[in-house]
C-alpha cells in the first residue's frame, strides 16, 4: 500500500507542502501540477496501484474544472483514504460535497496549505525546521503575518528568513518546466534547508539575473488604465511581473501580468489595499465566462485563458474593479 501527495509546484507552498507530507508519511510517491494539468495528475495519481491515502495540496479548484474534479475524487474515496488540504477559497457547497464523499478536508483561507498541514497534520515532536519550512512558505505566499506562521517566524532571524524563502522560490521558478528539480527539491527539503540542496543556489541566481534583465522592460512597458496596470510577460513567469508591477506602481488597484503559453494565456493579478475584491473569486468568475478557469487568493489570483479573451479578460476586471466600493 502507497500513499500519494498530489501538490502544486508553481510555488514554496505547494513544494514544502509535498515535503512535509513525505516527512511525515515516508512510504509516499509526490506528483506535481500546476492547474492547467491538475485533473490529468489527479487521474494518474487515482491509477496507482496500491493507493491507500490520497493526499491533494494547495491545488485551488475553479468552476471549470470542479465537476470532472469531484468525480475523480469520489471514486478515489471509495477505495482509498482522501485528504484536501488547500486554503484558496472554496464554496461551502464544494466543502459539503467533499465532506459527503469521506473526504478528510483541511481547508482555511487564514493560512497558507504547509501551515495548515504542519499545525493539523505533524506531530508536535517532529524537528523544528519542519516549522520554519512552513513559515518560508508563508513569507513567499505573503502569509507571514498571519496568526500561527508569525507565531512561527518570530523565533528566527528576519533576514535569514527571507533569505531562505526567496532561494527556494527562485530556485522553483526558474526550474517549472523540469519536473526532476522539483522532484529533487521536495526530496531535498526533507533533509536540509534550501541552501544547502544542490542546485539551489544556482538556480536562483540564474532567476535574479533574469529579474535585472528585466526592470526596465517592464518600467517602459506596462500601461496603466483606470485603475490596473497590465503588461506581456516574455522572459519571466506572469506571477514575478504581476508582483513587479505592484510594487512600481503605487496609486493602481490591480495589476495584471500574462504569458502566451501554446493557444491559452496564463494570467496573474495582484491586488493593492485599494482593491476591495476577492481577486481569486473575479478570476474564476471571469475565467470562466471565457472558457478558461482562475482562482486563488483575496489578493492575489492567477487564470488560464484562451490566448484571443485576454483584451476581454483585462476589460472585465477593470469595470469590475472600479464598480466596487
Amino acid at each position: 500500500m502507497v500513499n500519494v501527495c498530489l501538490s502544486h509546484k508553481e510555488d514554496p507552498d505547494g513544494i514544502v507542502s509535498a515535503s512535509l507530507i513525505k516527512y511525515a508519511y515516508p512510504n509516499t510517491i509526490v506528483i506535481l501540477a500546476d492547474y492547467s494539468d491538475l485533473l490529468e495528475r489527479l487521474e494518474e495519481a487515482v491509477r496507482i496501484e496500491g493507493l491507500d491515502h490520497l493526499f491533494i495540496c494547495d491545488m485551488g479548484l475553479s468552476k471549470a474544472n470542479e465537476e470532472r474534479f469531484f468525480k475523480v475524487v469520489e471514486e478515489a474515496s471509495k477505495r482509498s483514504r482522501v485528504t484536501y488540504i488547500d486554503h484558496h477559497h472554496l464554496e461551502e457547497e464544494s466543502k459539503d460535497r467533499l465532506r459527503g464523499y469521506g473526504v478528510e478536508l483541511v481547508h482555511s483561507i487564514a493560512e497558507c496549505t504547509s501551515i495548515l498541514i504542519y499545525h493539523n497534520l505533524l506531530k508536535e515532536n517532529i524537528p523544528s525546521r519542519f516549522a520554519l519550512l512552513a513559515g518560508l512558505a508563508a513569507v513567499i505566499d505573503e502569509m507571514d503575518g498571519r496568526e500561527i506562521a508569525s507565531r512561527i517566524l518570530k523565533s528566527y532571524d528576519r533576514h535569514f528568513v527571507e533569505f531562505e524563502a526567496t532561494l527556494l522560490a527562485y530556485a522553483i521558478y526558474q526550474n517549472q518546466h523540469r519536473e526532476e528539480f522539483l522532484l529533487t527539491l521536495v526530496d531535498g527539503l526533507v533533509k536540509d534547508m534550501p541552501h544547502a540542496i544542490d542546485g539551489v543556489l544556482e538556480s536562483a541566481k540564474e532567476y535574479a539575473q533574469k529579474i535585472t534583465n528585466n526592470i526596465s522592460v517592464i518600467e517602459n512597458g506596462a500601461r496603466k488604465d483606470d485603475g490596473i496596470v497590465y503588461i506581456q510577460a516574455v522572459d519571466l513567469p506572469a506571477s514575478t511581473v504581476a508582483n513587479m508591477l505592484l510594487t512600481m506602481h503605487k496609486s493602481i488597484k490591480v495589476a495584471i501580468a500574462y504569458k502566451q503559453r501554446g493557444d491559452k494565456m496564463v494570467v496573474s493579478l495582484r491586488g493593492s489595499n485599494l482593491c476591495k475584491l476577492h481577486l481569486g473569486k473575479l478570476a474564476n468568475d471571469v475565467a470562466s465566462e471565457l472558457g478558461g478557469s482562475g482562482g486563488g487568493h483575496e489578493k492575489a489570483s492567477g487564470a488560464m485563458l484562451p490566448k484571443d479573451s485576454i483584451n476581454i479578460f483585462i476589460e472585465r476586471v477593470k469595470g469590475l474593479i472600479n464598480g466596487s466600493t
